[in-house]
């Protein structure tokens, strides 16, 4: 499998100021989306005494009204028409809202009762999704309009992930703080919030006041939500890209339960604490595989072409799923890391590089439709995600009980460790397996999107 992509012209390259303004933007959706779900339970409920699952209908209800508002705010932008451009004016109310609505959230009046407290947590955190939303899909179409070249789009691209992999060093360390600055964590969570929404407000508003639209603000006439969303899922490119991503996102949160407790009750026969401290240092060393896989994915599509670059990369990544089968050996934690680096190291450079060719089907649907389109392409993208994360939430509980795990036993028995063992290759095989088939039939190959640009260049002449 190879293919010859011609190499990035002078005239194309981004500029690393350019690349370092997007890549702010991801650094702010980390502090935003994963800083302030790393507190909600820590400080809610252990902190300040909220029913967990009242809490749970808490944080769910919002996420489930931001995936269906996400196609209707890509729409939206994409049909927007300033004097700012499609983009950027969303961008910063987003990201101001959304940093507004972090402090607010944590600073809860003092008098409320746990029942006040659940609807308090309910109401700020619509509105905070509402806002992270009007943040986050217009700034990843944006991250798609910087540039049309093939290969400098994915260079582009991979500054978010790098940015946000970088701030995500620090989210781990919030909890702590929050007891540092406060006589307890629910009181150091209010001064936590607070920082966590001006830091993510200085950094998110960075895209927004220095990076240019590509794209002329009212350049194209606007198209509807229901014809929109209609033209996108029958655009077969879009089909198999969004296909792969859910595929992979579903065997990964379906398995990592068994994975958890294969830690547990396998590798360390059910001692939770060591376990833990190796989940520590095992987590540090996921994310240095997060960033090398960037760089590598990168380097490989500029090579043998996205699409090829990806199957190579699946095909590494379900190796090493395999592999687990003699390297989860009881009493000896360290062998687990190879599996866990290799697959973290892929699946992060496939993520980069099928964010990269969702730009090139942005490419192919302008030819066919004339209109730029990124909003709701990306927000289509995101809703497939959402959907695939609360699909393997439901079923992962299920999955778990075939298994005959039974959470009353310190010790579980061999047979459940072995279905444990078969489950965790199986599940994150197929649905690789199921990945691979997708990005297989994805027709657009580095020839294609050539062609298509030439096309492209063309008309706008």
């Amino acid at each position: 499998m190879s293919e010859q992509p011609t190499p990035v012209p002078a005239s194309k390259k981004v500029p690393l100021s350019a690349k370092l303004a997007f890549g702010s933007g991801g650094a702010a959706d980390n502090i935003l989306y994963n800083g302030m779900n790393s507190l909600v339970l820590p400080i809610f409920n252990v902190g300040l005494g909220v029913d967990a699952v009242k809490l749970g209908y808490a944080i769910g209800l919002p996420r489930i009204l931001d995936a269906i508002i996400d196609p209707l705010i890509g729409n939206y932008s994409d049909n927007l028409r300033t004097r700012w451009g499609r983009r950027r004016p969303l961008i910063f109310l987003g990201v101001l809202f959304a940093a507004l609505f972090t402090g607010i959230l944590f600073s809860p009046p003092r008098s409320f009762n746990v029942d006040q407290l659940f609807w308090w947590f309910l109401g700020i955190g619509v509105l905070f999704y509402i806002s992270y939303a009007f943040f986050m899909i217009p700034y990843s179409a944006l991250g798609l309009e910087i540039t049309d070249d093939y290969n400098e789009r994915t260079r582009v691209l991979a500054w978010r992930p790098y940015m946000g992999l970088a701030v995500g060093l620090t989210i781990p360390w919030l909890y702590k703080l929050c007891f540092i600055i406060g006589p307890s964590e629910a009181e150091g969570a209010r001064t936590v919030g607070w920082i966590m929404g001006g830091a993510a407000l200085l950094l998110g508003v960075i895209p927004a006041l220095f990076l240019k639209e590509r794209v002329r603000s009212g350049e194209h006439e606007p198209m509807p939500i229901l014809r929109s969303l209609a033209v996108t899922f029958q655009n077969r490119s879009f089909l198999a890209l969004t296909g792969c991503t859910l595929c992979i996102l579903l065997g990964m949160f379906m398995a990592g339960p068994l994975g958890l407790y294969l830690s547990i009750f396998y590798i360390f026969e059910g001692s939770k604490e060591q376990a833990a401290t190796f989940g520590g240092i095992s987590g540090m060393i996921l994310l240095g595989s997060g960033f090398l896989g960037l760089p590598f994915g990168t380097w490989l599509s500029s090579k043998v072409g996205k699409r090829h670059a990806m199957l190579w990369m699946l095909v590494l990544a379900t190796i090493f799923v395999a592999s687990t089968w003699w390297l989860f050996i009881p009493g000896h934690p360290w062998p687990s890391i190879v599996p866990a680096f290799v697959i973290g190291f892929t699946l992060n450079g496939c993520f980069l590089i099928g964010v990269s060719m969702l730009g090139d089907v942005c490419d192919a649907d302008e030819l066919d439709t004339g209109l730029r389109r990124e909003g709701i392409y990306s927000a289509s993208m995101e809703f497939g995600k959402k959907v695939a994360i609360g699909l393997s939430t439901l079923f992962s509980g299920y999955l778990l009980s075939m298994t005959g795990f039974n959470q009353k036993l310190a010790i579980q028995p061999d047979d459940t460790l072995l279905a444990m063992r078969i489950g965790y290759i199986l599940v994150i095989g197929v649905t690789l397996g199921l990945a691979f088939l997708c990005i297989w039939f994805y027709p657009l190959t580095h020839a294609k999107t050539t062609e298509v640009r030439r096309l492209l260049d063309i008309n706008r002449a």
